[in-house]
């Protein structure tokens, strides 16, 4: 009997680890990534957000000639892989939530169709998608044909805002206060919890950026255990190797040692309300 296949799913906010989290799970020979797979639609026709690396897979390639993608698309009885208009699953809003859900159900639908593809593609029997959004994930959760599993990543308030911060103003974005940012990323850790307790809890593993650098090897062998996979050993390195995954922070493209960076507390302590109230919401929330 076949071993039944199973999807690793991370949510978590920007700026928060995802794409070190995935990629570091990639280097196990049982586990293929695929990015965040929610905006694939968004990369074969080059809209949304992977403009700085022009839409492109992580091999360089677009994702109408990347040969990997073009293998899975062919899995999948497609021929022409701009047939693939939508990826994302978004909570239905105002007086057409049945049009919404009938969307959601046939992106639900093609989704599975891809993980099934890149399964099949891959030879890999544990797949990581890095996607994050938590209605997105969820949804994807419910009723899944895979053994679906979530890893629920979360960093330091104040971290993920001076991070945002600063890319917010490398790609011009409008001057906000590193309050409004913090605040935001409050609500957003409150309504992802909020969307997570439709989740069984022995299908989510809860995981603190923090805590993964205080003993990373550690952690792995946890997940190995939690997900299924060998125990291998904790890269040194972030870095890609024949991978071909979708989105995910532009440092990707640079090999990278693997160790926390803690600069942000200096900034954070030049700003004392700012510092205060993101210790206390990372302590209520």
């Amino acid at each position: 009997m076949k071993e039944r296949q199973t999807i690793i799913y991370i949510i978590s906010n920007q700026r928060s680890g995802s794409t070190l989290i995935e990629n570091v799970l990639s280097k196990s020979s049982q586990i293929v990534s695929v990015g965040e797979a929610a905006l694939l639609s968004g990369h074969i026709h080059k809209t949304g957000p992977g403009s700085n690396w022009d839409w492109n897979c992580s091999c360089g390639e677009s994702l109408l000639e990347c040969d990997f993608w073009n293998r899975v698309y062919k899995k999948m009885g497609i021929s022409n892989p701009l047939e693939i208009s939508n990826t994302m699953i978004t909570a239905p809003r105002g007086q057409d939530k049945h049009t919404q859900k009938l969307k959601n159900d046939k992106v639900k639908s093609l989704m599975n169709r891809v993980y099934n593809a890149v399964f099949e593609t891959s030879n890999c029997n544990v797949l990581v998608d890095s996607s994050k959004f938590a209605f997105h994930g969820t949804s994807l959760y419910k009723d899944s044909p895979f053994n679906f599993k979530i890893i629920y990543l979360r960093r330091d308030l104040r971290a993920v805002s001076i991070s945002k911060q600063k890319w917010w103003k490398r790609y011009g974005g409008e001057d906000k206060s590193l309050l409004r940012f913090l605040l935001s990323n409050y609500l957003h850790r409150m309504r992802y919890s909020s969307i997570l307790r439709s989740v069984k809890k022995e299908d989510v593993y809860f995981m603190k950026y923090e805590e993964f650098f205080e003993n990373p090897q550690k952690i792995l062998d946890e997940m190995s255990g939690f997900f299924g996979f060998d125990v291998f050993e904790m890269p040194e390195y972030m870095e890609l190797n024949n991978d071909h995954t979708i989105a995910g922070t532009p440092n990707r493209f640079e090999k990278r040692k693997i160790k926390y960076d803690d600069k942000w507390r200096s900034t954070a302590k030049k700003h004392p309300l700012f510092n205060t109230l993101g210790y206390i919401l990372n302590k209520v929330g």
